[in-house]
This record gives structure tokens, sequence and C-alpha cells, in this order.
């Protein structure tokens, strides 16, 4: 085109018309004026196939602006609280290893004192049977020692007694002999 102009005549409904009127007054433009330049900026914008411009191509794409914004934030959200989550699994398993550093060392100091314990005890209990066994031989060599004696006092005496046993009779009549002084039973 040349310069050449191109006359375009269209008819609009009354309410996009009153728009363009309310529109063209804002910016103290005639309606023809106005019109010709919404064409101009909606043809630069949406020139390039690229683009894909319709004829609501404008508020489709914020309409898809909007959406993708809204989703964007939902996902933010969601990576938030997975991280706020996440953190507070990883504060309760380090509190969950300082509670079992700490039971661990509890059960490692209870079972040394428990070790300790029970050596002393051992040592104890050993020193005690030793004195005891020490004790009963002592008791056992003069207890010995008395039966001894108390054997060789009485068999002169035994000796010295006739070899025939006495005979006596208890109240029924029945004959026994008795048990010599000098002879214990065990029972």
């Amino acid at each position: 085109m040349n310069g050449d102009k191109m006359r375009i005549i269209f008819t609009v409904e009354d309410s996009l018309g009153q728009k363009i009127d309310e529109a063209a007054e804002k910016v103290n433009a005639k309606k023809s004026d106005w019109i010709r330049d919404a064409c101009i900026r909606y043809l630069e914008t949406c020139g390039s196939e690229a683009a894909g411009c319709t004829g609501d191509g404008n508020l489709s794409t914020v309409e898809s602006l909007k959406k993708e914004i809204t989703a964007l934030k939902d996902n933010i959200n969601v990576q938030i609280e997975l991280r706020e989550t996440f953190t507070k699994l990883i504060a309760e398993k380090d509190q969950r290893i300082e509670d079992l550093k700490e039971s661990i060392s509890r059960i490692e100091a209870m079972s040394v004192t428990t070790a300790d314990q029970i050596a002393a005890s051992k040592d104890e209990r050993i020193t005690d049977l030793t004195q005891m066994i020490d004790h009963l031989e002592a008791q056992a060599a003069a207890h010995s020692a008395a039966i001894q004696e108390a054997v060789k006092q009485s068999v002169p005496s035994i000796e010295s007694k006739t070899s025939a046993p006495e005979i006596k009779r208890d109240e029924n009549g029945k004959e026994y002999i008795p048990k010599p002084s000098w002879m214990f039973w065990v029972k």
C-alpha cells in the first residue's frame, strides 16, 4: 500500500458500541481514532503466527496465565508444607537418636556398675566361704583331737575289763547287752 487508505464499515452491538464510546472519551479521542489505535495494537501484539492470537486472545492468555499462577502458588504451598514436614521429621529423628544414645550410655553405666557389684560380691562370698572352711577345719581338728583323747582315756579301762560282755535283763525279762559308755550313735 502506498499511502492509500481503506474504509471499513462494521456494525456492533449497542453494549460494545457503548464501551468503545467510553474508552474513546477516557483518552480524549474520536471513536474512529480509538478503533484504529486498538486495531493497530492488536495487530502488533498478535501480528506473528507464533503468538496464535484469536479474537479473544488477550482474554484467554490472561486467563491461562492466571490459572498458571494459581497452579504455581499451589505448588509452592505444597513444597513449603513438604519442607516443614521434612524438617519436623528430621528433628524427630535427631531427638530419637539422642534419646537412644542417652539410653545406651545409661545401660553401659548400669552394666559396668552391676559387673563391679557382682565382682565385689563374688570376692566377698569367696572370702566368707574361705573363712567358714577354715573355721570348720579348725572345729573338725578340735573335735578329732577331743575324740582321740577320749578314746585314749577309755581304751585302757576297756582293755582292763573282762572280755565277756555284761548281760542285763529288761522289765520284760529279755536279755540285752548295754552299749559301752564311750560309744555314741549317729542318727
